[in-house]
């Protein structure tokens, strides 16, 4: 996937309820749907990452309930409070997520891109500021947090931080991220009980100017399939660069 940078401009929201210019001109779009078990996927994120030459707005499913963890979490922990369950750690910050029937999703920008230099709680605000506006075409009760909740457990999703989305008071939307000189990965989980994300287009115009719609690169795959097999763990590792809570 690596080759030349094709633009991107950053963007910024005005406030809460007004339009916003898109965050980047262009941006490949992964309806990446078909299952795949927790390391892979989180391996396919780190692939990505490395590699790709434009933004990517990557939506996936897992092939069975998973929990994955922040990078500064403990695994053990995880796996104690969801026994019987698969625990794997996430490449960006935050605290532990079931993932049972919520549409997953990635934002991977390469650090050629304008945006990856926005601090990260401002591109925290702007890319859920996008995420709110898709959802709320069919929830307009959807809200963004506007304040860190204090802290009442190592569950991501029971402490909404800032910016986060709300529905009815409970947080339904969340993410982590991670910048590395290869560019920005936000992980995010939508939790609305549905794998499917119905507004995935609407949220990709409010991205990007042009969204355009890709096949995942099978040499990315590939990709992520040997780092797996040839350094089990090595998706998780490597905690020399910033986190930021989910």
């Amino acid at each position: 996937m690596a080759g030349k940078n094709e633009g991107g401009d950053s963007g910024r929201v005005i406030s809460e309820g007004h339009s916003a210019a898109p965050l980047f001109h262009r941006l490949w779009v992964f309806e990446d749907l078909e299952p795949r078990d927790a390391a892979l996927q989180m391996a396919l994120d780190r692939v990505l990452l490395e590699t790709t030459a434009l933004p990517v707005l990557r939506f996936y499913r897992w092939s069975e309930p998973c929990v994955t963890v922040g990078y500064f979490e403990s695994l053990e922990q995880a796996a104690a409070n969801h026994p019987g369950l698969p625990v794997v750690r996430r490449w960006t910050g935050g605290g532990s997520v079931l993932h049972t029937d919520d549409s997953p999703y990635s934002l991977i920008v390469p650090s050629m891109e304008p945006f990856v230099s926005v601090r990260p709680a401002e591109s925290y605000r702007l890319i859920h500021g996008a995420l709110a506006r898709a959802l709320r075409a069919a929830l307009p009760g959807v809200t963004t947090a506007q304040e860190t909740a204090p802290k009442r457990s190592s569950a991501c999703f029971e402490n909404p931080v800032a910016d986060d989305l709300l529905l009815e008071g409970c947080k339904i939307a969340g993410a982590g991220q991670r910048r590395t000189r290869a560019g920005l990965l936000h992980q995010g989980s939508i939790q609305l009980g549905e794998k499917t994300f119905t507004q995935t287009w609407t949220f990709a115009a409010l991205l990007a100017t042009t969204p355009t719609p890709a096949p995942l690169p099978l040499e990315a795959l590939e990709r992520a399939r040997f780092l797996l097999a040839s350094k089990p763990g090595a998706a998780q590792r490597d905690r020399g660069d910033a986190a930021r809570s989910a």
